[in-house]
């Protein structure tokens, strides 16, 4: 089967004029047809965690007038289908109390690209959280083996914002759920992450939150007390030394920066989670 990261439902539904979808994706595809809602099984790859029951019901409420414009993609597991895209017209349709759905079945398609498609399709539509944006960027990176750069290209983002959204999941695991819940932004997260202990950003958090500030109101805070550096051109690198990084990020699917200097040199490799510090150490071949 052809790669298809990042080309979202367009690699997975045909549209009139066309081409034939073998050429786009080379797998065994049956017609649209209505199956059981019973039968259906969740995405194990699914990176939303959280659905607006508001916005569910006015899905509901939609499909109830007009129908399931859009039929949902599964794949077929034995007596089974496995959810790839569409989870909240398959959620509308529980609320309605419907036993069917209008769903493309694919008979062979891999685990690796049944994730692949989930995820970035819930990127593409823009409706998850900060967190789980970055939980999915990180998946994609670390069980995919592609760099930030090939990510961002993929998906259509600046790599400096898939960057800056991954360091989200460095926060302590508090600021994390105020974040899910919207109860702070990914604006108030960036300025937290400048603090200098977790105990810091925690109790910067939770005024953040009691006295509902802006972001702003919290940048005036954080850098109130921090020297103002004059701005320093920044260094020039080596061609060589740019793809050696870019290759290293390739490598270890994590973001890599490699700092040479008049002898020697540092080479800083990020990560953002213990699993992933687990990974890290046994393509060393260290034991953690």
């Amino acid at each position: 089967m052809k790669r298809v990261l990042g080309r979202g439902l367009e690699a997975l539904i045909p549209t009139s004029g066309a081409a034939d979808i073998n050429e786009t994706v080379e797998t065994s595809l049956n017609s649209v047809r209505e199956i059981s809602l019973a039968k259906i099984k969740p995405s194990p790859f699914q990176p939303r965690q959280t659905f607006d029951q508001e916005k569910l019901g006015e899905l509901a409420q939609s499909i109830n007038v007009r129908g399931v414009i859009q039929p949902i993609v599964v794949r077929a597991i034995g007596d089974h289908f496995e959810l790839i895209v569409g989870e909240r017209r398959l959620k509308a349709l529980e609320l309605l109390g419907r036993a069917n759905i209008p769903a493309i079945v694919y008979d062979t398609i891999s685990n690796e690209e049944a994730m692949e498609l989930t995820l970035i399709e819930n990127i593409q539509r823009e409706d998850l959280n900060p967190i789980e944006e970055a939980a999915a960027y990180h998946r994609l990176l670390t069980e995919f083996n592609i760099s930030q750069a090939d990510l961002a290209e993929k998906i259509g983002k600046e790599r400096s914002s898939i960057s800056n959204c991954i360091r989200l999941l460095s926060l302590p695991d508090e600021i994390q759920r105020l974040i899910s819940a919207g109860k702070l932004t990914a604006g108030h997260a960036r300025a937290l992450l400048t603090l200098p202990t977790d105990l810091d950003k925690i109790a910067m958090a939770e005024k953040v939150v009691a006295q509902e500030m802006s972001v702003r109101d919290l940048e005036k805070l954080v850098y109130a007390d921090k020297p103002s550096k004059k701005a320093r051109a920044p260094k020039l690198r080596s061609a060589q030394v740019l793809a050696l990084e870019e290759e290293l990020k390739r490598k270890l699917g994590t973001k890599v920066t490699l700092n040479q200097r008049k002898k020697g040199g540092r080479i800083t490799i990020e990560y953002y989670s213990g699993d992933e510090l687990e990974r890290l150490l046994s393509l060393f071949g260290i034991q953690g």
